[in-house]
């Protein structure tokens, strides 16, 4: 088990280290928080990471069962694995935290989301979850947080296999191989899954909603010589899904996603340097009973980055650089790509007790007003064990193409969301315990939100557009511990968020006050046990019944268990069980969860 929340020495000192009795023997580096490999203690932000090992205990069907497990990050669901989940961090709004695979950016450029129910769990190596503003290192869209998922790896002759049956007539096969070439290695990854699924809203639509998807990946490098290297990687996601909408509007949904990346890496001891480039699209046709229901959805992003650090003496950290991204959709808008500029430079100093990080960032998005982001930290050593942390940093989200250009509603005079964010974070890390506590704030501006013009339409509708009105208030207190007790390990993290409209003077909805997670994991021999457990507190809905008041959805208590059995060398077979008391888990309006689920898997692998 390998569940790492480290928290840095940013906002937070390093944030707990969640390990296991058996964990891997490896060195733990994290990327996101600063885009180059470094130790953890060494990050000047919050990071929480979860390793293969990790997710292979948890047995998750997809990438949102794993990122739940995570303090101060809150997932709503509009069905099962197959359909659509947004996450948020701290409160933030989903397309408030930028989305990453392999360094590149996935979401999509007209609704500014990110499918998560196309990723399969099985093609994933290791996730990074970066907590606070870090548009000052990112750009746009990093307000509540950033995401990045990391793609399998193997070595030359490695490879696996699997295979899982399921509740709802679920059923999927995956593998992998990892091959060898002189001084370099390529993975080949692919997973197929599929569900007859459940009926995921209480409505006038009662059938059950499935789905189906197929995912491929591809990931690598070589050695050119001492100095050099070639990365690459690429994954394509396609299948299909069903949800629940009113007569005539579409009820299901196909599509084909697809990334790209290559990257040539410079390394001379002490100077870094990275080029890269890459590409992501998003392609999503919505019908009804095999009619279209003219709702097709495709985005193209074209990316190029160049980023290098350089170590000086005296404990001085220096790096920069540029990234250049054009996005273009599919449809009838009055523009239909655009081209966005950053550049940012970062100075980091470790002064023994003290480690002191500056960061700032200028981009400019066409069409829209420039934006300069920048990020102030300072932590403090008080020994080995403990630490103290400060941050205060900037962000902003530029508006999406519907946002501005949706025909006849979209608004060309918005202007980006912005953010201030402080945090300050207590960590203690020692004599087999680890455990962390965080306060933090975050102050959004300009939101956009859809409202009334006062003005009606030819059938006698009310005209909506969005407009820069709305700011909220998103603060709270975050707390992480694990350690070893009774020859089990036991990790805990509690949120607590007070997120406030502050337009209104109302909770933002979709937020839960109180969030709390525990689990507990045993290892003898050949078997290994996992108990999890998720508490989600009620959330505002919104005034559902019209009747001037909010109304809100039940808290929940949500059970797990995994048992695992390796059996001979290499095979090990699962028994997982999600939701074992069978509670009714609503986290979005009148949608609902499944219930009690099972999962038998058996798998194999050669190293």
């Amino acid at each position: 088990m390998s569940l790492k929340t480290r928290l840095s020495v940013l906002s937070l000192a390093l944030c707990a280290s969640y390990a296991a009795t058996a964990a891997p023997d490896y060195e733990t580096i994290v990327v996101t928080a600063n885009r180059f490999d470094s130790a953890p203690e060494q990050q000047l932000a919050v990071v929480n990471t979860i390793e293969r090992v990790e997710i292979e205990e948890l047995a998750p069907i997809s990438v949102v069962d794993i990122l739940e497990r995570l303090p101060g990050l809150s997932v709503t669901r509009t069905g099962g694995g197959g359909q659509s989940a947004n996450i948020s961090i701290r409160g933030s709004e989903s397309d408030h935290v930028l989305v990453l695979i392999d360094g590149v950016r996935i979401s999509s450029a007209t609704l500014g989301s990110v499918s998560f129910s196309s990723l399969a769990p099985e093609q994933v190596e290791r996730i990074e979850v970066v907590k606070g503003s870090r548009a000052a290192v990112w750009g746009s869209d990093a307000i509540g947080g950033v995401v990045q998922i990391f793609t399998r790896r193997l070595e030359g002759g490695q490879w696996y296999a699997s295979g899982a049956v399921g509740s709802n007539n679920y059923s999927r096969l995956s593998a992998g191989a990892g091959i060898s070439h002189g001084d370099g290695r390529t993975s080949l990854t692919i997973s197929s899954d599929q569900s007859d699924g459940f009926d995921v809203k209480r409505d006038s639509e009662t059938d059950d909603d499935g789905y189906e998807r197929i995912t491929a990946g591809i990931s690598g490098e070589q050695s050119l010589s001492e100095q050099w290297q070639l990365n690459w990687s690429g994954q394509y996601n396609t299948g299909n899904y069903e949800y629940d909408n009113s007569v005539p509007y579409s009820n299901e949904a196909d599509y084909d996603n697809f990334f790209w990346n290559l990257e040539a890496q410079y390394d001379n001891n002490d100077f870094s340097s990275k080029l890269s480039a890459g590409q992501a699209r998003d392609y999503n046709d919505n019908f009804r009973d095999g009619e279209p229901a003219h709702s097709i959805y495709e985005t193209r992003r074209d990316q190029l980055s160049w980023i290098n650090q350089y170590q000086a003496s005296g404990g001085l950290t220096l790096s920069g650089g540029v990234d250049y991204y054009n996005e273009s959709v599919r449809g009838d808008y009055a523009q239909d790509e655009r081209d966005v500029v950053g550049v940012f430079a970062l100075a980091r100093a470790d002064l023994g007790a003290w480690l002191l990080e500056g960061v700032v960032r200028y981009d400019d998005v066409e069409n829209i007003d420039s934006e300069v982001s920048y990020n102030t930290s300072v932590a403090y050593r008080f020994n080995d064990q403990w630490r103290l942390s400060a941050s205060y940093g900037t962000a902003f989200k530029a508006p999406t193409f519907n946002d501005l250009y949706w025909p006849e509603q979209g608004n060309p005079e918005l202007v980006s969301e912005t953010s201030e964010n402080v945090d300050l974070t207590l960590n203690y890390a020692g004599n087999g315990y680890n455990a962390y506590i965080s306060v933090f704030q975050n102050k959004v501006d300009d939101l956009i939100n859809w409202a009334k013009t006062g003005e009606q339409d030819d059938n006698g509708w009310d005209i909506y557009k969005p407009f820069n009105v709305d700011k909220a208030t998103l603060k709270g207190l975050e707390l992480g511990s694990d350690f070893e007790l009774f020859g089990l390990q036991h990790q805990l993290a509690y949120t607590y968020l007070d997120a406030e409209d502050d337009s209104k003077g109302e909770q933002l909805e979709g937020r839960s006050e109180h969030e709390f997670d525990y689990s507990a994991a045993y290892v003898l021999s050949q078997w290994d046990l996992r108990v999890d457990y998720h508490y989600q507190g009620k959330r505002n809905d919104g005034d559902t019944n019209y009747d001037g008041n909010p109304d809100f959805i039940s808290p929940y208590h949500k059970v797990d268990v995994s048992v695992g059995y390796a059996f001979t060398q290499g095979w090990k077979v699962r028994l997982k069980a999600n939701n074992l008391l069978d509670e009714e888990v609503i986290s979005n309006g009148s949608y609902y969860g499944p219930g009690a689920e099972w999962y038998l898997s058996l798998s194999y692998s050669d190293f």
